[in-house]
């Protein structure tokens, strides 16, 4: 293959890179004990009958202990972090409705080097509950 000018040089540089990382982004994950988590909250609260923003509160514990307490995360929010491997619970808790059982995630052993994506979403019949997806 000719390579004619420098967009062609920089196309093919910046997909070797993409393939580099993607093959070795688990690997650093998992030597560093950590996985990656992206917490989506996508129920509009109006479909419960309540505000659209259904602020909600998202307690994380890690190995028994308290790590955090996510406050205010309301419809449309979206983070992303990496956290330590470990058995996590996280528990949900309307801020006008109270606690949410059906969006408990847990206990569950995550290990190292994973991807998730936890999906607050409505179930087929209305049940706000937490879809879990495993990468």
């Amino acid at each position: 293959m000719k390579i004619k000018n420098a967009r062609q040089i920089l196309v093919l540089s910046v997909l070797a890179l993409v393939m580099v990382f993607s093959l070795t982004a688990p690997a650093v994950l998992a030597a560093n004990n950590t996985f990656d988590v992206t917490v989506a909250h996508n129920i509009n609260g109006r479909s419960l009958g309540l505000s659209k923003d259904l602020p909600v509160d998202i307690t994380i514990v890690k190995d028994g202990e308290l790590l955090t307490v996510i406050e205010g995360f309301r419809f449309g929010d979206k983070i992303s972090t990496p956290l330590p491997a470990g058995e996590y619970l996280i528990t949900v808790e309307s801020q006008e409705a109270g606690p949410l059982p059906s969006m408990t995630v847990g206990p569950v052993d995550i290990p190292a080097g994973v991807d998730l994506f936890l999906n607050a979403r409505l179930s087929a019949n209305k049940t706000p509950i937490v879809a879990v997806v495993v990468k």
